[in-house]
């Protein structure tokens, strides 16, 4: 038996993850949460073959996260998943197309990266791929990273770091320059000039189409 641990702030995807994965006769989901909080209490208690996680759950309790749990969502969390459950394939569900932030991801351990806009009956073959330790992706992100190759230096240059994007996620989710500064331990400084340089790569103006991009790009 696969035993699978998911987690996400939507609880309609929550449900929806399990009732797919639960028509598999072999793979069972035993443990769910709603936040990165909860998802690192839960894996103290319960074993678990594959963590799947939403790459971003602005859901969580941003005071919590801003103070001695820094691991709230995004690449922080991953991070911890990598280094504390080494043993433990991770499938990473994300509306995110920023291949520097994919390829940081994949460079973090993270064997599955799952398109959310895709059909969620792809998440059984991330599954099964996974627990024989081979990567997985979904055939949008992999018409992505192609996309990118294709694309000349100096474009890909020109696209944000993923220092940058995770500046500008946390920043379109609510948190101000100041929280991001104590959640990631960085300066106010640098977190002003990475939300500036990635709107700068974007061709962003104005905090506003900040959020009019996140929107359309799936970032929230």
């Amino acid at each position: 038996m696969i035993r699978v641990i998911v987690a996400d702030d939507h609880p309609v995807v929550l449900a929806g993850v399990k009732a797919v994965l639960e028509r598999q006769e072999d793979i069972r989901v035993v443990g769910e949460a709603s936040n990165g909080h909860e998802l690192v209490d839960l894996l103290k208690r319960q074993p678990c073959d594959v963590i799947i996680t939403d790459f971003s759950m602005p859901g969580s309790d941003e005071r919590e996260a801003t103070a001695s749990h820094r691991h709230g969502d995004g690449l922080p969390l991953i991070a911890l998943l990598a280094s504390r459950y080494t043993q433990v394939p991770v499938i990473v569900q994300t509306m995110v197309n920023n291949v520097g932030v994919l390829r940081t991801l994949q460079n973090k351990g993270v064997l599955g990266l799952a398109d959310k806009r895709s059909a969620m009956g792809e998440l059984v073959h991330a599954v099964r791929a996974v627990m024989q330790r081979k990567p997985f992706m979904s055939t949008s992100l992999r018409e992505r990273f192609e996309q990118s190759e294709r694309e000349s230096p100096t474009e890909t240059t020109n696209q944000p770091s993923p220092r940058e994007m995770e500046v500008f996620r946390l920043y379109v989710s609510g948190l101000s320059v100041t929280q991001i500064a104590e959640r990631l331990s960085r300066s106010v400084k640098t977190v002003s000039t990475q939300k500036r340089q990635a709107m700068k790569k974007l061709g962003l103006n104005h905090d506003r189409d900040m959020v009019s991009y996140a929107r359309e790009h799936g970032i929230i």
